[in-house]
């Protein structure tokens, strides 16, 4: 089934295409007259100071029809596949191999994927859609030259941090622009971007940080910024989005903390964007999303006096006999507590898995004075699950650390999978509204509908996984994030995995499930509402209005104004559907 999940990706993407990538209407491919000679690479090597790599899978010495082939290597690369730091660490590889085409999985000694695909050595390795060439970027020129060669070439621009997005983190045929050893930072106890800006203590981050990285830099100076529930994902990509995470709860989201960029822009320019700068720049990558406008060369972001913390985890499971009816009533019912307790300010996470069934729920009490203070804080959630002991059995723990930094530490990663690069995926999700939440009818039937089902799934795909976010920035600020974010209660998301061996109808039914079934049933909980652009279903009907909302036509304007020829594109990025990707994963415009 290695390929079963792109085929649907393809037949997605290119509807619509009747050029071929050989014409001025799709941009130069690997296969085309017009690529780059080896020559001519030669010469964009020697611009970027010897950093342009020419890509080779790393799973390939895992293939022993290849001269790279080494078994020690290969055991290593098994050993480290499904953790991120692998992916995000390496120049070419991506945490999904779902948008990689699952081109060179590693292989285990008889010759079985790692995805469990028995026939992958007999398939060979093969770059799929993973950049030919790759710059290991460390300064603004290295940038500039790669986009003014990629602009006479007519070549597609692929941008990598950690790959945390795959979807939008590799591209066929294109060049790569790794920026993940760009790691400067510096510490600001007070810092004013412009004339026009208000002073806050901020942190100056380059385009490589992580957000661990980040918490770390931060805790030295006993001082938080914003970041996301996985210490590898990227600051940049993810704040650019949206970004929610440790503290946007009550720091504001990762978009909202931006006060000022250096961007290498479409055309080569290096500018500063901030409220006095190219003004409209700066709204736009503030909630607009990456790889888009310009490449991020660093980033400035508030900083906050480090906090203390309480964290207070529920467990709650159905009792025996609870029927799925009860029991998703009773999920839905509770939220209502969750949402009061959200706007006092008190921020969290969940996840409901199953089978057997289990909610268990993160509540962070920031600026706590102990871990009684905050138990009675959430006393109201509390409360709500006694009223429905009858049906559910809870336990409460909690945990006071006089340090924030100090709990990231002991927590470590909340949402890093075990399953990185090892298993295929599909989601839906949306931003779910207190509306929504109080229709104490539609609510529970839909809980039931995306959630994990009571039998065991015997089709070789995992029960939807159902995770939820309660982090959220209510306070408006003048960026481009969707605004349905300030209405946003929970952000729920529904995911199922398999492995190589599901067979293709079967991949391809759940996918269709997922989008037309489970992510109806959201679209139609919440219509009025969008979905995350980190973590939306990649087939997102309507995904102008559902990504961006009413910012989408502004955003346009300002991306055609930088890009005009579409140097950057990504999917279901604003702008994005002027072109599409053909059978070959060449890039092509609409018609």
């Amino acid at each position: 089934m290695r390929l079963a999940f792109w085929s649907l990706v393809i037949a997605t993407l290119s509807s619509g295409i009747h050029a071929s990538n050989s014409e001025p209407d799709c941009k130069c491919g690997p296969s085309d007259p017009c690529w780059p000679s080896l020559q001519e690479w030669d010469a964009l090597n020697k611009t970027v100071s010897g950093r342009l790599l020419k890509t080779v899978p790393p799973a390939v010495v895992c293939y022993r029809s290849r001269e790279e082939y080494n078994v020690e290597k290969c055991k290593k690369i098994l050993n480290e596949w499904t953790t991120d730091t692998f992916h995000s660490g390496n120049p070419f590889s991506v945490h999904d191999p779902t948008w990689s085409w699952d081109a060179c999985p590693p292989l285990y000694s008889d010759g079985t994927g790692i995805s469990g695909d028995p026939d992958a050595e007999s398939k060979g390795c093969s770059l799929g859609t993973l950049s030919p060439y790759v710059i290991n970027a460390t300064t603004a020129k290295h940038i500039q030259s790669a986009l003014k060669f990629a602009t006479k070439k007519n070549l597609r621009i692929n941008l990598k941090n950690t790959g945390h997005n795959p979807e939008k983190s590799s591209a066929y045929g294109s060049l790569g622009i790794w920026t993940h050893n760009m790691k400067d930072f510096k510490f600001h106890k007070s810092f004013k971007s412009c004339a026009n800006a208000e002073r806050h203590m901020a942190g100056t981050v380059g385009a490589g940080f992580q957000d661990g990285e980040l918490f770390e830099a931060m805790s030295k100076h006993d001082a938080i910024s914003v970041g996301g529930t996985n210490m590898d994902v990227g600051v940049a990509g993810w704040s650019m989005a949206g970004g929610h995470g440790y503290g946007s709860g009550i720091y504001g989201m990762g978009a909202d903390n931006i006060i000022e960029a250096e961007v290498v822009t479409p055309q080569g320019d290096l500018v500063k964007v901030n409220e006095c700068e190219n003004q409209d720049l700066f709204w736009a990558i503030r909630g607009g999303g990456g790889s888009t406008f310009g490449v991020i060369i660093s980033m400035t972001v508030k900083a906050y006096p480090m906090p203390s913390v309480a964290v207070v985890t529920f467990d709650v499971s159905p009792k025996n006999g609870t029927s799925p009816k009860q029991w998703w009533h009773t999920v839905a019912r509770v939220h209502q507590e969750m949402a009061d307790l959200q706007d006092l300010g008190y921020a969290g996470y969940y996840t409901i898995t199953g089978n057997p069934m289990l909610w268990h729920n993160t509540v962070f009490v920031y600026n706590a004075t102990g871990a009684d203070d905050a138990r009675n804080k959430t006393l109201p959630l509390e409360s709500a699950l006694k009223k429905v002991d009858s049906f559910v059995d809870t336990e409460i723990s909690q945990l006071y650390m006089p340090s924030w930094y100090q709990l990231i530490q002991r927590l470590g990663s909340l949402t890093e999978s075990t399953e990185t690069g090892k298993t295929q995926s599909i989601r839906a999700s949306r931003l779910i509204t207190r509306k929504a939440i109080e229709d104490v009818d539609l609510f529970p039937r839909t809980l039931e509908n995306v959630g994990p089902k009571i039998f065991e799934p015997k089709t070789g795909v995992t029960h939807p996984k159902l995770s939820g976010t309660m982090t959220i920035g209510k306070t408006p600020v003048e960026n481009a994030l969707n605004p349905v974010w300030r209405d946003t209660v929970v952000h729920l998301i529904s995911e199922q995995r398999w492995n190589d061996t599901l067979p293709n109808d079967i991949a391809e039914k759940t996918i269709d499930s997922m989008v037309w079934d489970k992510g109806y049933a959201l679209r139609q909980l919440a219509p009025d509402s969008g979905a995350y652009i980190n973590e939306a279903d990649p087939y997102e009907p309507n995904w102008q209005w559902s990504l961006f909302g009413p910012n989408y036509h502004r955003l346009l304007s300002i991306k055609e104004k930088y890009d005009p020829d579409s140097l950057f594109w990504c999917r279901n990025c604003v702008g994005s559907e002027q072109f599409a990707q053909k059978n070959n994963g060449s890039l092509c415009r609409a018609v």
